[in-house]
């Protein structure tokens, strides 16, 4: 009795969780699909081993599917575990977060489990249900897709008020993943009563209309596979019983009768309707348009795959890692792109994803995986037993999980997988293990007490496990919720309660280099903030900044540390002492050589190169109040030579063209300077910064009229440019026109009330004396930051 108890308990968990993970998010953490998809993947899963293993101890009995499908799974754990081993970034390719999550270790630990309850703790008949959980919760996920499309937001949270939202991920996984369950449900449809087939209907319609507004090129490819093979069952069958081959008998039981003709007509409709979208693309009128989802070419994804080092030709360099791989070899041609500094975490697909983190090993035992699987179906599919039944449930059965296994497959092919399309496919490997030919073997604890001490010592092993593992994941979990709330508290300005909240998340979590190198800027912005006081003494600034500044110093440290070779890490760090520079000594130093490390691992990024060339600069400048001359032109000659590696690598990149100039600035040629920013003017025309600093060497080389133009120029693009307009009012001023200067000073004491310098330059204005009369002129009084950059 209590053995089915827990039995029941075990099942019910895992049916829940069928019907819950595609639908499931949080908005707890900043990653609210697949970290949260995961969590609850390890909790139910976690419920019904322990039900499960209940079951067995309170009856003694334990039976075991020797399915041959076992042998793939248990070698795609094994290379997959030694990737993981020999990654670049072990805690990344095991857990996933800061990775890629549906590719980590352990979620393939997870999606085995799912193989092994599926292929034990259930038996053939109980598939049609677990299969109508799943389409009940594909029809709600393609409902809340619809509804959010047309602006029905039936999801509370500010996240999910946009039209492409989903609880599946990007809109073209949701596609992908709707056709997966179409092409499974379809022979199902003809197979079940009439309020099933009336609520399949209902799910198909749904389902189709989603992939129509949608209308991504590869899910109708996938679809299309599916179909065919479909298509194929369906008239062969058709063309034998044409042949007299209907000498069949009517499986015991079996009170549904099959309109063959009808299958196959809808099936050719569905042919035609895939062929017309994969061919001909266009928008629906009335639809939203989705974002842009962005994914390195197939081209450029293999080239990267090709260029990896021999090393990682067997075990790949870990579960997902393509981030590390792709810095490092991507194509230089994709510098001429409008995405030249992204750094995709993901290829064009799902093979050469795990080409790439698990090498030839962990590729080959995947398509291992998936062969044996479809192979195991189609040999039950041409078995004489199943071919003499009529058309019925378990036929359409097979053809269903065959036709969605190889619709699968093709996938993979053409877009990289997430967790609900993985743990669609790991349902499907389960049920190839039922479908074949099983040979389960019973145990009887009670007649063996050597078996009962290995079970018990296993039990136990799998609690002790499990318990640790969620103390574990429990500690990332609420690491991450610190780390959002840290985000959202930056985002608010609350700089110090935000680096309060990172520092929670880091001692929580200290593996997470997003962590640290997120914590080293907060810590930096609070030393500018710092730096500001007016009410502190100069004893208060000096013993505080310290303590900042080492602090700052010591996040981007970790960051490398915790990954040495993700390159972000090295370029924070770079920055964290190129902002130090003149507070902390040797901080020039320190900064070129972690920028020097970053462009170890990304020499094809101008923006590292650049970088680079600045802190030369920085350096020089230092050099120059120190009058080491010789040592200055060597630092000159070297930013000059990185600036050129820069233009060479994207020759429209235009700070490194702007610095250019700055180098010409420090050499006293300002006729060179102007030549440089004029030609970078050419290059981005639209860009408010070039355009002030034109203005402000023409200012300074006493050219007036062209330095007008320039500012005028820059507060045309921006008309909250308070530099600009600062020097627009000295020109003014200079050439006599008040009334213009008090304009452009009162419209920057709009945007900056608090400032005491340009309220004395409005009062000597309107007092008709100079504006910069008992004010001693410098740098512009206003600081600004560019539109990306945080604040």
């Amino acid at each position: 009795m209590k053995e089915e108890i827990f039995l029941k308990i075990s099942k019910a968990s895992f049916y829940f969780l069928a019907f819950l993970l595609p639908l499931f998010f949080l908005p707890y953490t900043p990653d609210v699909f697949e970290f949260q998809k995961q969590t609850l993947l390890f909790v139910l899963l976690l419920t019904t081993l322990f039900g499960w293993v209940a079951s067995v101890l309170t009856s003694y009995k334990l039976e075991i599917n020797k399915s041959f499908v076992n042998i793939p799974v248990i070698l795609l754990v094994l290379f997959t575990s030694l990737s993981t081993l020999f990654s670049v970034f072990r805690y990344g390719s095991f857990w996933g977060l800061p990775l890629s999550v549906a590719s980590s270790l352990f979620t393939l630990f997870l999606f085995s489990a799912i193989f092994f309850i599926v292929a034990n703790l259930f038996n053939r008949k109980e598939l049609p249900f677990l299969l109508l959980t799943l389409f009940s919760s594909g029809f709600l996920v393609a409902l809340v897709f619809i509804l959010h499309l047309f602006e029905i937001f039936i999801i509370p949270f500010d996240f999910a008020k946009f039209s492409s939202f989903n609880t599946i991920g990007t809109v073209n996984s949701l596609a992908l993943y709707l056709a997966f369950l179409l092409v499974l449900m379809v022979p199902l449809f003809f197979s079940v009563k009439r309020l099933l087939k009336i609520t399949f209907g209902i799910f198909g319609i749904t389902f189709l209309l989603s992939l129509f507004l949608i209308n991504f090129r590869s899910a109708w490819i996938v679809f299309l596979a599916g179909v065919v093979v479909l298509l194929t069952f369906g008239t062969v069958r058709q063309v034998s019983l044409k042949n007299g081959q209907n000498d069949v008998k009517e499986a015991p039981g079996q009170a549904v009768r099959i309109n063959r003709t009808g299958f196959v007509a809808l099936l050719m409709a569905f042919l035609i309707i895939g062929l017309f979208f994969t061919f001909f693309r266009f928008s629906f009128p009335g639809v939203p348009a989705f974002p842009l989802e962005v994914l390195p070419s197939h081209k450029a994804s293999f080239e990267v795959l090709t260029k990896m080092p021999p090393s990682s030709l067997f075990l790949g360099s870990g579960p997902g890692t393509f981030f590390y791989n792709w810095a490092k070899q991507k194509p230089l041609q994709i510098n001429e792109t409008i995405f030249w500094g992204f750094r995709f975490p993901q290829p064009s697909s799902e093979v050469i994803e795990r080409a790439v983190g698990t090498g030839i090993l962990g590729l080959l035992a995947f398509f291992f995986l998936l062969i044996v699987c479809l192979k195991t179906i189609f040999r039950e599919l041409l078995d004489p037993a199943l071919e003499n039944v009529n058309d019925g449930p378990d036929k359409f059965l097979f053809w269903g999980v065959f036709a969605a296994f190889f619709s699968l497959t093709v996938s993979f092919f053409l877009y990289p997988a997430n967790i609900s399309s993985q743990f669609l496919l790991w349902l499907l490997v389960g049920f190839s293990s039922l479908l074949g030919k099983e040979k389960r073997q019973s145990l009887d604890l009670q007649k063996s007490s050597l078996r009962a001490m290995a079970v018990s010592f296993i039990t136990v092993l799998v609690l002790i496990s499990g318990v640790g593992l969620a103390i574990w994941h429990g500690q990332r979990y609420f690491a991450e919720t610190r780390y959002l709330k840290g985000v959202r508290a930056f985002e608010k300005g609350e700089v110090e309660q935000s680096s309060d909240y990172l520092l929670r998340a880091v001692n929580l979590n200290p593996k997470v280099d997003l962590y640290w190198r997120d914590l080293a800027q907060v810590l930096l912005f609070r030393l500018q903030d710092l730096l500001t006081r007016k009410d502190l003494t100069q004893e208060e600034l000096s013993s505080r900044g310290q303590v900042l500044i080492a602090d700052a110093v010591n996040s981007s440290t970790q960051a490398t540390q915790a990954d040495p070779r993700n390159v972000a890490n090295w370029n924070i760090r770079g920055f964290v002492y190129r902002s130090m520079i003149g507070l902390l000594g040797g901080a020039e130093d320190w900064a070129i050589s972690s920028y020097q490390r970053a462009r170890e691992l990304e020499s094809g990024n101008p923006y590292i190169w650049t970088e680079i060339g600045r802190v030369y600069l920085l350096k020089s400048d230092l050099l120059e109040r120190q009058s080491k001359e010789t040592e200055r032109l060597d630092s000159l000659r070297l930013a000059q030579e990185s600036f050129e590696k820069a233009i060479e690598l994207k020759h429209d990149y235009a700070p490194a063209h702007f610095l250019v100039a700055m180098r010409h600035i420090r050499q006293g040629q300002l006729a060179q300077a102007i030549e440089q920013l004029e030609n970078t003017k050419l290059v981005v025309p639209f860009d408010s910064g070039l355009a002030f600093q034109l203005g402000l060497i023409y200012y300074n080389n006493g050219q007036l009229q062209e330095a007008k133009a320039e500012l005028e120029r820059a507060v045309l693009i921006d008309q909250n440019y308070s530099n600009a307009r600062y020097f627009l009012g000295l020109i003014a001023d200079r050439q006599g026109n008040r009334q213009e200067a008090i304009l452009q000073f009162e419209k920057i004491q709009a945007l900056n009330p608090d400032n005491e310098e340009v309220r004395r330059i409005v009062a000597n204005l309107k007092a008709q004396r100079p504006a910069l009369e008992g004010i001693v002129p410098g740098e512009p009084p206003i600081e600004e930051r560019p539109e990306e950059q945080l604040e």
